[in-house]
C-alpha cells in the first residue's frame, strides 16, 4: 500500500509544482481559450497547457515509482513504456489543437496512434463490466479494437466537458 501512497503523493505534487510553468508558457506563448459563451464558460481567457504539465507529472510518476520495489514486477513488462508513449502521443495532439486548428480526422488519427501504442506495448482491454449486469470478457482478436475505441471514447468524451474550469480535470482525477 505504501508504494501507491508514494505514486499518488509523487504525481499530485508534480503537477501542482508543474501547473504553475505550464500557466506562465500559456501566456508568454499565447495559448489561452478564450470564453466565447457557448463552449467554453470561463469569465476570462484560460491558459490550455495544463495538460501538458499533467502529463509531464505522470512521466515523473512513472519515473519515481519504477524505483519502488513494490513495482518491479510491472516495470518488467513493457506496459508502462506504452502508457507513456500513448500519453505523450494524445498529449502531443491535444497541445497541437490548442495551439492551431487540427481537422477532427488529424485528432482521430492522434487518438488512433494512442491507443495503438498502448495495445502494442501490452496495454489491453481484455474484459469491462458492464453496470448492474456482468464483466463481459473480450475475444483475443477483439482487444486491439477495443483498446482503440476506448482511447478515442475516452479523449473525446473529456474533451466534450472541457468548457469549464477545472471541470475535465476533476473529472479525470475521480476517474
Amino acid at each position: 500500500m505504501g508504494g501507491y501512497a508514494a505514486a499518488f503523493i509523487v504525481a499530485a505534487a508534480a503537477t501542482a509544482l508543474l501547473c504553475w510553468p505550464a500557466v506562465r508558457l500559456s501566456h508568454r506563448w499565447h495559448m489561452l481559450k478564450e470564453p466565447d459563451g457557448k463552449r467554453h464558460l470561463h469569465p476570462v481567457a484560460t491558459p490550455v497547457l495544463g495538460g501538458s504539465a499533467m502529463c509531464l507529472a505522470l512521466l515523473v510518476a512513472l519515473l519515481v515509482t519504477s524505483r519502488i520495489h513494490q513495482f518491479h514486477e510491472i516495470f518488467a513488462t513493457s506496459e508502462p513504456l506504452g502508457v507513456a508513449i500513448g500519453a505523450l502521443v494524445i498529449t502531443a495532439v491535444g497541445t497541437l489543437d490548442d495551439r492551431i486548428a487540427v481537422s477532427p480526422p488529424a485528432k482521430m488519427a492522434g487518438q488512433v496512434l494512442s491507443g495503438s501504442a498502448l495495445y502494442l506495448f501490452g496495454v489491453t482491454m481484455y474484459f469491462f463490466r458492464l453496470p448492474f449486469l456482468d464483466i463481459v470478457v473480450l475475444s483475443p482478436d477483439l482487444t486491439p479494437l477495443i483498446t482503440v475505441v476506448w482511447v478515442i471514447g475516452m479523449a473525446n468524451a473529456v474533451n466534450f466537458i472541457d468548457g469549464v474550469d477545472g471541470l475535465a480535470a476533476g473529472v479525470v482525477a475521480i476517474g
